[in-house]
């Protein structure tokens, strides 16, 4: 028998809480990181760091916990490709 207000498909919880952030920063952290410009990408950086936290918690809630092992090389690219960009914004800001 159903509810008298109806079916209800949605339950926000700490795990589908996580998984909506997970996605929605993946989404705009990809979209930033399209631009042509330096600065707009460095803040896509910036997001795909912040990805971190709820990935973290869905990947050891489901017991995927071993794919963490790759997660110091990601932010070791991720900390690359920051710096890089820094550096071609200060080059194209001194042109």
């Amino acid at each position: 028998m159903l509810p008298k207000r109806g079916l209800i498909m949605l339950e926000f919880n700490l795990f589908n809480v996580a998984q909506f952030l997970d996605q929605g920063l993946a989404i705009l952290g990809t979209f930033l990181l399209t631009s042509l410009s330096a600065r707009t990408r460095m803040y896509g950086f910036i997001v795909f760091l912040l990805l971190n936290i709820p990935s973290v918690y869905l990947l050891v809630v489901t017991e995927l916990w071993w794919i963490l092992v790759v997660t110091p090389v990601w932010l070791y690219l991720n900390y690359r490709g920051w710096i890089n960009n820094y550096r071609e914004s200060k080059r194209l800001a001194q042109i």
